[in-house]
């Protein structure tokens, strides 16, 4: 396929083809409708000339032998002249010699007529034509003074002209489709320095295309930026969607590694445990595909009831923690739901209590209210607490409150995107308890 560039030059090229033709052919005929005009200004000059030397003595019309011009004296000089009266010529200039021409046209005394006209060889020549009444009452019928010029010599001006206004009109088309091109390589810059960013933008050498361009290219410019913001975000989002997958994998399998499997007993005796941590993990990896296409939290129905959601995870927790005796508290609202689905509520639940149990003490308290027109829900536990200087920096991903703890540090920043998307707020404050208590805030208006 042509490239624009191509396209254009061609374009540029037909265009100032048509134009220069047009506008050589109207000059063409301007020159020589102008080349025309001149010669019948110059016949009409020798025609002044030569009836001023006729005369009309005793009723015949008298001229001299010789004209002023000499061109009319000399054989094959291309300038005529002929009187005629009664349709016989009376009188020629020594020029003439065997040239034949038709007779000349009958007109109203004193009127011009120029023509063109052609020997019996075929040769043109301008003619030009008046009928004179010499005196009146003198002759019935008026004398006919013809002079004729070859044409020959303004048809060479006129193809002289002709050639050096193509010539002129060709390297002025020349001219013209070198400027256009070199336009165009102007113009099209931008483009080229916007391809090269494009390819260090996939080549990782820069975020984002930086420069300005016109402003012409710029919503380009911005389309491709929040294109690439997109793509980048998509490969963010499912890096972290992993992430989330395996921290949440985390706790069912830690209960599955916990069930005793030594014999086919004890297999039986653990088997809804089994068939209740698979379902979890099943749950646990749909929910996840689903926030690797959608970061906005879902909701589903009027909400999930948190109180039911705070139970699920006190049957998981306590397997996973037995060795820790963690004595589970809650002031939840009866009938309070979140403005989340089961996989989101579980999500932000999960992950504040298994934080708490992994790093706090042996006493967790959940809370749940509604206070001043917003949702509240709270996780404190008895542990160390979290120093004022961490609060914020816990809440990234990747960080731990503890390196001595195993984990990847993905759980308070799941809890911190959600709670954000959902246009609430994640804070940390002292617990009565003596440890940490993660407070959250959502809008009722769900």
């Amino acid at each position: 396929m042509l490239s624009l560039r191509t396209r254009f030059v061609l374009a540029a090229a037909l265009i100032l083809a048509v134009f220069s033709i047009s506008a050589g052919w109207i000059l063409r005929q301007s020159f020589q409708a102008s080349i025309v005009d001149r010669a019948r200004e110059q016949l009409k000059l020798q025609m002044f000339g030569f009836i001023a030397t006729a005369d009309y003595v005793e009723g015949e019309l008298t001229l001299p032998a010789d004209l002023a011009d000499p061109r009319f004296n000399q054989l094959n000089s291309g300038l005529l002249a002929v009187v005629v009266h009664d349709g016989k010529v009376i009188w020629r200039s020594r020029s003439v010699l065997l040239e034949q021409f038709p007779a000349p046209p009958q007109s109203d005394p004193g009127q011009w007529l120029f023509q063109t006209v052609a020997d019996q060889t075929g040769k043109q020549y301008y003619q030009l034509s008046i009928n004179v009444f010499w005196e009146e009452g003198a002759a019935a019928s008026p004398y006919t003074f013809v002079v004729r010029e070859w044409e020959q010599p303004y048809i060479a001006q006129i193809k002289s002209f002709e050639t050096t206004l193509w010539v002129w009109l060709g390297g002025l088309v020349l001219a013209a489709i070198v400027l256009v091109f070199l336009l165009l390589n102007l113009g099209f810059r931008p483009f080229r320095r916007l391809a090269r960013e494009l390819d260090g933008v996939e080549q990782g050498r820069q975020q984002s295309i930086a420069r300005v361009y016109p402003s012409e290219v710029m919503p380009v410019v911005n389309n491709l930026n929040r294109l690439v913001e997109h793509e980048r975000s998509m490969r963010e989002r499912y890096k972290h969607s992993l992430g989330n997958l395996a921290h949440s994998l985390k706790t069912p399998l830690a209960v599955l590694k916990g069930l005793d499997t030594s014999n086919s007993s004890a297999l039986i005796q653990h088997r809804e445990t089994l068939d209740e941590q698979v379902r979890r993990m099943d749950e646990i990896v749909n929910y996840q595909l689903k926030r690797a296409i959608s970061a906005v939290p879902q909701v589903s129905g009027q909400g999930a009831v948190l109180l039911e959601m705070y139970q699920r995870m006190i049957a998981v927790l306590t397997k996973v923690y037995a060795d820790k005796s963690i004595q589970f508290e809650q002031d939840i609202r009866p009938g309070l739901r979140m403005p989340w689905d089961e996989g989101d509520t579980l999500e932000v639940l999960g992950n504040l209590m298994d934080n708490a149990c992994k790093y706090g003490g042996d006493r967790i308290r959940v809370g749940g209210h509604i206070h001043s027109g917003r949702i509240r829900l709270y996780v404190e536990d008895n542990g160390p607490g979290i120093q004022p200087g961490d609060k914020a920096k816990v809440l990234s991903r990747g960080v731990r409150r503890d390196e001595r703890e195993t984990g990847q540090g993905i759980g308070l920043a799941v809890v911190s995107d959600i709670v954000t998307a959902s246009g609430g707020e994640l804070t940390i404050e002292e617990s009565a308890l003596g440890g940490a208590r993660f407070l959250i805030s959502l809008p009722l208006n769900w």
